[in-house]
């Protein structure tokens, strides 16, 4: 391949043709104008020039030729973009590597012809599928399904068409044993690119042998971390709300009940990286993997490791689905809706680290809630995008300064507000709770509260509290001094019922040395 080589394949192209496939384009003078595939907008903002070969979108400043738009929207790999394009134009390229592609394609496409046909020669895959998975004949014509049993005539087939270091080279055959079939006696589900060609297949057993999948092993065109499975719906302009589940069982299912716009990894993890690139051609994510444990572990990996990369913006979202239930068991079960609305109203990244940390902030045990406060600390440290950062920190600093909810309850007809404030509001609040109502301690706390790094107006209430005039002074002096000195806004957190819940110490009932706990609170004030 050469320069040479490069010009002639953009110059022979029609840019306007190509790009007008994806996006509908409308003549304005010497450009042609559309819709940015990158970015969600009413108003046109690209342009294709026919005579420069060129594409420049305004929006977002992305631009290019017809090979850089191949790679940008659609998700080609520069050489996929290069030949196909050729191919187009009747322009013959040399490159060696290609060779041993195209065959492995040849290869691939064959197998999963046998495949497909195959099934009908198993009636347990077929009810597999029909029965257990609840597919229909048109989704598994649709997504092409097939079967490996029978595995030694399909082997014949195979070596009556290729060579076997071939067969071995795409993956359909084992290294260690080259005359056999890698997959057996699986449900077979072929894995297609964006430009609708088979790079491998995953395969699927019914009973309980292990492993339950497996994929093809890496060759020349299956890289299985670089690939989602469905991705040629990535070809389609009439959505850009993409849905990320865990597995192509999901994705089929799925798309069988309507919903057209799902992608699925081919492991256990996904690729983080694989996600940020689609944001970056304009379509928004929304993850949505199982309500089991391992599901939201993997949910909260893929949150950290979003965080970690600096290319990582807002473009994805998530949903957190009920407790041990897929998006599979939901539609079976009637909860096509509860599916829908939950996809309609994902969470953002800042309302999924608020999830998060429910269970440590929900709990009334003082440790939960320093390890809650740590653990956020820690994930906004491993923020590397710096905007997102001040984004994200700005957001939980909202919440964690002034801001208060009001929260209704009525009882015996008299509305009751109470406010929530922030934890080391709330920590603060309990310290010089505890020192105003307990004379009898106040020796004892004294250098504590003394030394405490209270914040705002709470180092003006602890400053005047622990004057002298003020130290054998009873409680209700001690709250009637803070009404003269215009400190009666802390009422509402000195009396709140939350804050004497959260720490215990606080209560007259709390019969145990309060000291440790003080020192703990006094810890989190001054972390």
């Amino acid at each position: 391949m050469t320069d040479d080589n490069i010009k002639e394949v953009i110059n022979r192209t029609s840019i306007v043709e190509i790009i007008n496939s994806t996006v509908p384009l409308k003549k304005k003078g010497s450009n042609y104008f559309g819709l940015s595939p990158f970015k969600k907008e009413k108003t046109p903002s690209f342009s294709v020039n026919e005579e420069k070969k060129i594409f420049h979108c305004f929006s977002t400043g992305e631009h290019g030729n017809v090979i850089d738009f191949l790679i940008k929207v659609k998700g080609y790999s520069f050489k996929d973009a290069l030949y196909e394009l050729a191919d187009k134009a009747g322009i013959e390229i040399s490159y060696k590597s290609s060779k041993l592609n195209n065959i492995i394609y040849e290869i691939n496409s064959l197998t999963k012809e046998l495949f497909y046909k195959n099934l009908l020669n198993s009636k347990k895959h077929l009810d597999y599928l029909l029965k257990n998975r609840k597919f229909n004949i048109e989704t598994i014509h649709k997504f092409e399904l097939g079967s490996s049993v029978n595995s030694f005539e399909l082997q014949k087939k195979l070596l009556n068409n290729f060579e076997i270091n071939n067969l071995v080279a795409a993956g359909i055959f084992s290294k260690n044993k080259s005359s056999k079939l890698f997959f057996s006696n699986r449900v077979m589900v072929p894995i297609i690119n964006m430009q609708n060609k088979t790079l491998g297949f995953g395969g699927r057993v019914i009973d309980d042998s292990l492993p339950k999948y497996i994929n093809t092993a890496e060759t020349k065109i299956f890289k299985k971390k670089q690939i989602l499975f469905n991705e040629k719906i990535l070809n389609k302009q009439n959505s850009k709300k993409i849905i990320i589940v865990e597995g192509y069982f999901d994705v089929i299912k799925l798309e069988q009940s309507g919903f057209t716009n799902c992608l699925a990894p081919l492991g256990t993890s996904i690729n983080h990286e694989k996600l940020i690139e689609i944001t970056k051609k304009g379509f928004e994510i929304i993850v949505c993997l199982d309500g089991d444990i391992a599901g939201r572990n993997a949910t909260i990996r893929l949150m950290n490791n979003l965080l970690a990369d600096k290319n990582f913006e807002l473009g994805i979202k998530f949903v957190l689905l009920p407790k041990n239930f897929d998006p599979d068991q939901l539609i079976e079960s009637n909860m096509s809706d509860k599916l829908d609305k939950l996809i309609d109203q994902p969470l953002s990244i800042e309302e999924l680290i608020e999830k998060y940390l429910e269970k440590f902030h929900k709990s009334n045990d003082v440790d939960s809630q320093f390890k809650g406060s740590k653990v956020l600390k820690s994930l906004l440290n491993n923020v590397s995008n710096i905007d997102l950062k001040k984004i994200l920190t700005n957001h939980f600093n909202k919440i964690s300064l002034n801001q208060t909810t009001m929260k209704n309850n009525s009882k015996s007809n008299n509305q009751k507000l109470e406010l929530k404030f922030d934890l080391k509001s709330k920590f603060s609040a309990a310290l010089i709770i505890f020192y105003i109502e307990n004379l009898s301690n106040r020796e004892r706390v004294f250098d504590l509260i003394a030394t405490a790094k209270f914040e705002g107006k709470f180092r003006e209430i602890r400053d005047l509290i622990i004057k002298k005039t003020l130290f054998k002074s009873t409680t209700i002096e001690i709250y009637e001094e803070l009404d003269s000195k215009g400190l009666n806004f802390t009422k509402n957190l000195l009396f709140s019922n939350e804050v004497r819940r959260l720490c215990r110490f606080v209560s007259p009932r709390f019969n145990e040395d309060p000291y440790n706990e003080i020192e703990k609170t006094i810890s989190f004030i001054n972390s």
